[in-house]
């Protein structure tokens, strides 16, 4: 084993510990714990609180519709203590979203995470996940809905 795959494979057990606690089972006292206290998410919508607090209402926001299953990783690799990671979010619609009840369907979602590391905590995050794809696999007409979507992600 390389000095990088080293590295990656340290990151990548913070990082797992941090979506099991936190994303997967819904501890948001690991968010605290996991998260540095100048923690940055470069992937936090505009208007919402900064730091460790934007990141428990949106974990909030997103746990009152849905349960992530788990997160598989497609790719990982790390350069310095930064880890960049292709993703599938696997999810079940438990509650409501955009005024549809849970269905109960099971679906999963592509993305790509960075997570920067410092003092073996999480300090900046970045993101993309294709959300678009949510409304179509819950069976809603996407154009109508695109609008509601992200004003609730605002609130």
């Amino acid at each position: 084993m390389t000095l990088t795959a080293d590295r990656t494979a340290e990151l990548e057990e913070i990082v797992d510990t941090f979506r099991a606690r936190a994303f997967i089972n819904r501890d948001l006292t690991a968010i605290d714990e996991l998260l540095t206290d100048d923690f940055v998410d470069h992937f936090a919508p505009p208007g919402d609180p900064a730091g460790r607090d934007g990141v428990k209402h949106r974990f909030q926001q997103a746990a009152d519709g849905f349960q992530t299953t788990r997160v598989d990783v497609v790719h990982s690799v790390s350069n310095g203590n930064v880890l960049l990671q292709a993703i599938r979010i696997n999810m079940k619609h438990t509650g409501d979203f955009m005024g549809v009840p849970a269905t109960g369907r099971e679906f999963w979602i592509p993305g790509f995470d960075a997570f920067e590391v410092r003092d073996g905590k999480i300090a900046g995050h970045w993101g993309a996940y294709d959300v678009s794809r949510i409304p179509d696999l819950l069976g809603l007409n996407a154009a109508d809905s695109w609008a509601a979507m992200w004003s609730s992600t605002q609130s």
